[in-house]
């Protein structure tokens, strides 16, 4: 066939399974290099067999302890001129039972789980068994999308995997269980930054398909001998500890490090450049007393708020708890954030949004990075205070004040003050104190006179009347109700999207058609990659709802990241 011919390829792709996390994955990456998709999975219209007769390449997104039994049941189903390929992680077995069909065969495994977003940096297995003309399309679709493809014996591929995977996710398995077993989780606080990067690991296995994992150690016929090592040499550690045998210790690490000398100055160096960026990320393990729904009860006492004193902020704890709790006053929202995180503080009173100034970007992106939930929120009204030592508002030159208050009195203040110079603050009241001097006037809350000593100038200066801030509760754990004053009717979600084009209509469909509103949409830069966003979502529906965990299901389809941030 001539070149320029095989370069237009437009085969028409079928996968089977393709409802599942990785069948999503490829479902949207080639639709994103412009071909057309067909589905076939538990419930849909469409049978594997009627797809299988259909489709030019015909892939298998199927679990691995029935890839070779779906292969063998579709397989004379498949044009002899169109290309059968699975993506199970072990491969002799399916590619034995591919090469019994009658059209092309290939097995593929993609070395990437559906967390990744595209295909670039990527590797991807190549385990060829019928070569046809779409076995070379397939690879230079792969090439072009950024990926790497290796070409390798299904059995060789099979034996690296019980290294590479099995034993990887067996150890990473063995950690989290241990881990259980004490029933105590580690304070944040005190986690290391290796600590932290290990636990990220564990976090990722667990965020998997159990039963996928199961085929993964139990299906590979090259594990078992590795696993007897892996055992052996966790006994004879475990010897040399208990008998306190360091020499033998000694010489085991020794061992280990002189097979491994090549290995070593690359690890230190890139280990030292990711444990660097994660050294300071927020992570929590979780709480062993978690179960969904409790009640704070005596526990709550101790309240995390943007201070100092006389801010908004503390005027709304204040209200919200009144005269119940303990409160901390922060000079940051990311500190409030920390404080909980670290169990400084039993929960955080954040500001999400204001009427006038719009969302509160810091309190959005700590809401991302941390691992907390938001248990309820609360609209408080702002009424903004001009206030100093002067006694009227014409001896000020100077306004401080944070930017979210002059964002909510700019129209008042080109009125009445035209000439005022205006100093952003770290907050509404952080200046109040220090600042002596009559020429200085202050934007704040009522309260805030009283707890400085200053004079109210001018009361409601506000630009709109309607000035109104939400707030939101944020826990380490999901409490039920703390409050009377919380609204916890709406669900807080965090999307990372497919790259391709219209997934984001697709998305806004989800809701649409499971009648869900949305509140509100924000589109936040996830730091990971130039151009590449989260989405925050406000859904008009209570967590945990059916029709919630309906869209949930279905979202999965267009993101790789679906994540429940809490209630509002």
């Amino acid at each position: 066939m001539p070149k320029n011919k095989k370069e237009n390829l437009k085969p028409l792709i079928g996968i089977v399974g393709g409802a599942g996390r990785m069948g999503n994955w490829f479902r949207n990456f080639f639709e994103q290099n412009g071909l057309k998709v067909l589905i076939s999975d538990l419930h849909t219209e469409l049978s594997s067999v009627d797809l299988a007769k259909k489709a030019d390449i015909v892939l298998l997104a199927v679990p691995i302890a029935q890839t070779a039994k779906t292969i063998k049941e579709i397989s004379r189903f498949v044009r002899p001129d169109a290309l059968l390929c699975d993506i199970a992680s072990l491969k002799s077995e399916a590619v034995k039972a591919m090469a019994e069909s009658r059209s092309g065969a290939l097995g593929i495994h993609p070395l990437f789980g559906p967390l990744v977003q595209d295909l670039a940096g990527q590797k991807i297995v190549f385990c060829r068994v019928k070569d046809n003309q779409y076995v070379d399309f397939l690879k230079r679709l792969f090439i072009n999308g950024g990926g790497e493809v290796i070409e390798v014996d299904p059995r060789e591929h099979d034996r690296q995997m019980a290294l590479i995977q099995a034993l990887i996710h067996f150890d990473n398995l063995c950690l989290a269980r241990t881990i259980y077993a004490q029933k105590t989780i580690p304070k944040p606080s005190f986690l290391t930054p290796t600590f932290r990067l290990q636990s990220l690991i564990i976090g990722r296995t667990l965020g998997q398909n159990p039963s996928l994992y199961a085929d993964m150690e139990m299906a590979n016929p090259y594990f078992k001998k590795i696993l007897d090592d892996f055992l052996q040499e966790a006994r004879s550690l475990a010897d040399d500890i208990k008998g306190k045998n360091k020499e033998g210790f000694v010489n085991k690490f020794k061992e280990a490090s002189s097979f491994l000398a090549d290995f070593i100055k690359v690890a230190e160096t890139r280990s030292t450049q990711i444990l660097s960026l994660i050294d300071k990320q927020p992570i929590m393990l979780g709480d062993s007393k978690r179960s969904g729904g409790l009640k704070l009860g005596s526990a709550f006492k101790k309240i995390a708020f943007l201070g100092p004193k006389g801010t908004f902020s503390h005027q709304a704890a204040l209200d919200i708890f009144k005269g119940k709790k303990s409160l901390l006053a922060f000079s940051n929202i990311r500190d409030i954030f920390e404080a909980v995180n670290n169990m400084e503080a039993d929960i955080g009173l954040v500001p999400a949004e204001n009427t006038i100034g719009g969302v509160v970007a810091e309190t959005i992106n700590n809401l991302i990075e941390y691992p907390l939930a938001t248990t309820g929120s609360f609209d408080f009204p702002v009424h903004q205070c001009l206030l100093g030592r002067a006694r009227g508002k014409e001896e000020i030159s100077v306004l401080k004040s944070h930017k979210q208050a002059f964002s909510q009195c700019l129209g008042w203040i080109g009125k009445n003050m035209p000439k005022v110079k205006l100093e952003e603050t770290p907050s509404t009241t952080s200046s109040m104190e220090k600042e002596k001097s009559p020429k200085v006037g202050f934007i704040g809350s009522g309260a805030a006179s009283r707890v400085y000593g200053l004079n109210v100038l001018a009361r409601n200066i506000e630009d709109s009347n309607s000035n109104i801030t939400k707030f939101y509760i944020i826990t380490r754990k999901a409490f039920g109700e703390i409050s009377d004053k919380l609204k916890s009717g709406k669900t807080l979600l965090l999307l990372s999207a497919y790259d391709r084009v219209g997934v984001l209509r697709d998305i806004l469909d989800v809701f649409a058609g499971n009648n869900l509103n949305l509140s509100s949409l924000h589109s936040v830069p996830s730091k990971m990659r130039p151009w590449e966003y989260y989405f925050f979502l406000e859904v008009g529906a209570p967590y945990p709802s059916s029709l919630i965990k309906k869209a949930l299901n279905e979202l999965e389809k267009y993101c790789s990241i679906v994540r429940v941030i809490g209630r509002s």
